[in-house]
């Protein structure tokens, strides 16, 4: 019998796709990587004129179609109303990447609890409330659909100033294992990946400021090099596709072996 799978590079041809916080590093990135292999993208961020930006450009070069939609992941009625944005403009939605996080080096004793419940609105309710507005609708339509969290390798190990940060993501981890108990019956598939650290903007901009010691970071890596923005897009795309159609409830860790 033929292979009727599309080729690799049309993978996800005529899927939809949202990606939160994907105006720029990450998040744009794997928007990037959907939609060259074939899928439409929803552009979600919270600057709807950096969005704009990211969804014209990867329509341009894609030659797909890319809708931007600001969102702020923490207030839940804007999670229901992206995934409502999506069905709307694409009639469907297939995959959700929950890639919008909240990150800042606060010490524990410097720990309000204003700085505590945004670090939890945004890296832990916020994705809650996006996956929750999908599953609604895809149970309700009777469709199959695929979440990732993107997490961290924070989530596993704490640093000094991270605290609020890594116990974030550890939830996220938590919420992603409780998703996927729940929900994959109903035909909603569950994952996460767990990034070290990424060259990002915000991560060169640590290095050149001297808040993050380069050499020594590469030195602890045994790839000998931090994670390029692909490298993560690539696989929060694993766990999309076929090929990962029976791993549930797992978080990837992406880190050049930066955690051991």
């Amino acid at each position: 019998m033929p292979d009727s799978r599309p080729p690799p590079e049309r993978e996800f041809a005529q899927r939809i796709v949202v990606v939160t916080g994907a105006s720029a590093g990450v998040g744009r990135a794997v928007a990037r990587g959907f939609a060259e292999r074939g899928a439409h993208v929803v552009v979600a961020g919270r600057n709807i004129e950096a969005a704009n930006r990211a969804a014209d450009e990867i329509a341009r070069e894609t030659r797909v179609a890319a809708l931007a939609v600001q969102v702020d992941v923490s207030i839940p009625q804007q999670c229901e109303k992206l995934v409502a944005a999506a069905v709307a403009h694409f009639g469907a939605l297939d995959v959700l990447v929950n890639n919008a996080a909240y990150f800042a080096l606060v010490p524990l004793l410097e720990a309000g609890a204003d700085e505590a419940a945004r670090f939890l609105d945004t890296n832990v309710l916020g994705p809650l409330h996006c996956a929750r507005a999908l599953a609604r609708w895809a149970i309700e339509a009777k469709r199959t659909a695929v979440i990732v969290n993107v997490s961290s390798i924070a989530g596993a190990r704490p640093a000094p100033g991270c605290g609020l940060y890594s116990a974030s993501k550890a939830a996220l981890d938590s919420l992603t294992r409780s998703m996927a108990l729940e929900w994959t019956p109903k035909g909603i598939r569950v994952n996460a990946v767990a990034p070290g650290h990424v060259n990002t903007e915000g991560v060169m901009a640590d290095f050149a400021a001297g808040r993050l010691d380069y050499h020594a970071m590469i030195g602890r890596i045994p790839a000998g090099r931090i994670a390029d923005v692909r490298d993560i897009a690539e696989a929060v795309m694993f766990l999309a596709g076929e090929k990962s159609r029976h791993i549930v409830g797992q978080t990837l860790t992406v880190d050049g072996g930066e955690g051991f």
